[in-house]
């Protein structure tokens, strides 16, 4: 009976316009969002810069042989000579962005660029010490010995860890899909259940099955709508991604996306059965915002501490106790795990509990369900819900 109650909630969410617009939006997002990496134009593309030269044989043939070297790959340039009396008129016309004059001095239209200015004054610093070398009678090759750098090696005394951007975003994708997607298949389960109890069809449902095979059919079946919705998401950014090579997927991934993908399941099944027990206390939608604050509360809390330990401190405190309550954990757990901020040990610790949790909560809920689906009018409190289950 619960695969029949499944199927039938499969059936009629997943026809709802609401979900498929969600699906379609999401789907559109994962799909493009690496393509719009691979298309958008990079920080690395080389700047074009171009740089008037008054002519003059002490620097101007040097520092365009110079001034490449030094200003490396981040710069496209374009040495454009020009007479010193054209030197104003052409920076009025944005013919180049700066000009170098004899002195040496440059000459800006408006403001200065301290960066271009830094690496035109060592262009022309190593084109003068070119030109002193050949004075002294030393070869480019040389001076060049002269002034080679020395290898600077590097080492660390702590594993700083992977804690590069793409980890960064993974962790955070990771949060936002365990925040909204509970939240979302929640509330669809909640809605369920009222639309249930409003139309009367409870009555008809629970003359045939008990009401926790109803609540374990619309747990599994809507589970099962949401878990679809991964794989499109998934299969999307996966094909995607197979399109361009810009993204480099770090090691950490390898733990990360499956820890992601059990706690979502976890982080589901959980919150919608807590959303279709709130849905048994009303029989109105305009009752739910008064019942739905003691689930949202842990929802944004887990938001908010995972948020700073994807961007900031993943070994906090707060971080390391929120990551061993149920409520949370599906949040902070992904997000530390991408951080390498929590032991092995621990996080199966972390997942074991909120399995227990999964178990224990679904069985408290099925037991909420009889005293609760066939009761309509005012509302039942959180209080009154308590006493029910006391005296049962």
């Amino acid at each position: 009976m619960i695969w029949e109650v499944a199927k039938r909630e499969i059936t009629i969410r997943s026809r709802t316009k609401s979900y498929r617009i969600i699906t379609a939006f999401i789907l559109l997002l994962a799909i493009a969002g690496p393509i719009a990496v691979k298309l958008w134009p990079g920080s690395d593309d080389a700047r074009e810069l171009a740089i008037g030269v008054v002519q003059d044989e002490n620097f101007s043939a040097d520092f365009e042989a110079t001034a490449p070297l030094v200003f490396g790959n981040d710069y496209d340039l374009d040495i454009v000579p020009v007479e010193q009396s054209e030197v104003d008129e052409l920076l009025a016309q944005d013919a180049f962005e700066v000009a170098v004059e004899p002195g040496p001095t440059l000459v800006w239209k408006s403001s200065a660029e301290p960066e271009v200015g830094l690496l035109i004054g060592a262009s022309l610093q190593q084109s003068a010490l070119v030109g002193r070398a050949g004075e002294q009678g030393m070869t480019p090759t040389e001076l060049g010995e002269l002034l080679a750098p020395i290898d600077l090696g590097e080492r660390f005394v702590e594993d700083q860890g992977e804690t590069s951007d793409i980890v960064i975003t993974m962790a955070f994708i990771g949060l936002l899909m365990a925040f909204a997607m509970p939240q979302v298949f929640g509330q669809l389960a909640m809605m369920s259940v009222i639309e249930e109890k409003a139309s009367r069809v409870i009555e008809v449902l629970l003359s045939h099955i008990r009401p926790r095979t109803l609540l374990a059919g619309k747990v599994v079946g809507i589970s099962l709508l949401s878990v679809a919705q991964m794989v499109l998401v998934c299969g999307g950014m996966l094909a995607s991604l197979l399109l361009t090579t810009d993204v480099d997927i770090p090691n950490s991934a390898y733990l990360f996306l499956p820890v992601l993908v059990i706690c979502l399941l976890l982080g589901l099944v959980l919150y919608i059965t807590l959303f279709s027990l709130v849905g048994s206390l009303i029989s109105r939608q305009e009752d739910a915002a008064q019942v739905m604050m003691p689930v949202f509360l842990p929802i944004m809390g887990g938001y908010f501490v995972g948020t700073n330990a994807a961007f900031g401190n993943a070994s906090s405190l707060l971080a390391r106790i929120l990551t061993y309550v149920p409520f949370t954990a599906p949040m902070l757990l992904p997000v530390r795990v991408a951080r390498d901020a929590v032991s092995t040990p621990m996080m199966l610790v972390s997942l074991a509990g909120m399995a227990l949790t999964v178990v224990l909560l679904i069985r408290l809920a099925g037991r909420a369900y009889e005293f609760t689906l066939l009761r309509t009018g005012s509302r039942i409190g959180w209080g009154e819900l308590v006493q029910l289950l006391r005296s049962s």
